[in-house]
């Protein structure tokens, strides 16, 4: 079971780097893996070079030949799947713990109508508490959000990813509300959503260091264990694990 305060830091960054996952969804290099580099154009021939040259200066979008995907599809499933799992386990959750709204005061009791308006009023606004998470048939509007009542404070959620990482974080916290108390069970269900979430949003950011084999002979030395190293945010290095001169996207050779 993970930390309460690592599920917190793991629930927070996925929310802090959710935007950067969508403008991934249009960012050619976060998708190019492994990245194109200099060491690629080392060992091209010239016929190569010259395809490349052609394909770089041909923007007419009829033109035969691949193009780039406008988005691309594996961020997209990533978000999916991450939004998809927060948003159950915050519905498993809520489902456990979730206080049921109070109801309205019951008529013909004997009580008296400024009683029935104040009981009607309190369960009013204990349905509309916006610390609620919001149930996909009930108390939303048809984006998930919750329909805020003038009257009403606190937050407001929807059914996104970084909404859903909000509420299990708030519940974590032992942030107050209409909820019972989490539970060690609870928490340690949240703890593996958000690592494995946290985890998948990292590695589609490459944000997750990797390394993988060049396919291709090291042109200093020839060894075939020429590997690329990179993925986490850094620029991609090149690197042959026997004579360890190495490449990256700034500089055509180092040694």
């Amino acid at each position: 079971m993970p930390p309460a305060d690592t599920t917190l830091t793991q629930l927070h960054h996925i929310i802090s780097r959710w935007g950067d996952l969508h403008d991934a969804l249009t960012d050619q290099q976060a998708r190019q893996w492994p990245p194109v580099m200099g060491i690629s154009r080392l060992v091209w021939d010239d016929d190569q070079r010259e395809a490349h040259r052609a394909e770089r200066l041909d923007t007419n979008p009829d033109a035969p030949g691949p193009r780039p995907m406008p988005i691309s599809a594996d961020i997209l499933d990533t978000i999916r799947e991450i939004e998809g799992a927060l948003v159950h386990c915050a519905d498993v959750i809520a489902a456990e713990i979730q206080r049921p709204a109070m109801g309205p005061a019951p008529r013909g009791a004997g009580w008296t109508p400024a009683e029935v308006a104040r009981r009607d009023q309190l369960a009013a606004d204990d349905a509309a508490d916006l610390r609620r998470w919001p149930w996909p048939s009930r108390g939303a509007d048809a984006e998930g959000r919750r329909v805020r009542p003038e009257r009403a404070t606190g937050l407001e959620y929807r059914r996104t990813a970084p909404d859903a990482a909000a509420w299990l974080a708030a519940r974590i916290d032992a942030a107050p509300g209409p909820f019972l108390p989490l539970g060690g069970i609870r928490a340690a269900r949240i703890g593996r959503v958000a690592t494995w979430a946290a985890t998948r949003l990292d590695t589609a950011l490459r944000e997750a260091r990797r390394t993988t084999s060049a396919g291709r002979p090291c042109p200093a030395c020839r060894s075939d264990r020429l590997e690329v190293h990179g993925g986490d945010g850094q620029p991609p290095t090149v690197r042959c694990a026997d004579c360890g001169r190495t490449w990256t996207e700034r500089q055509s050779a180092a040694a």
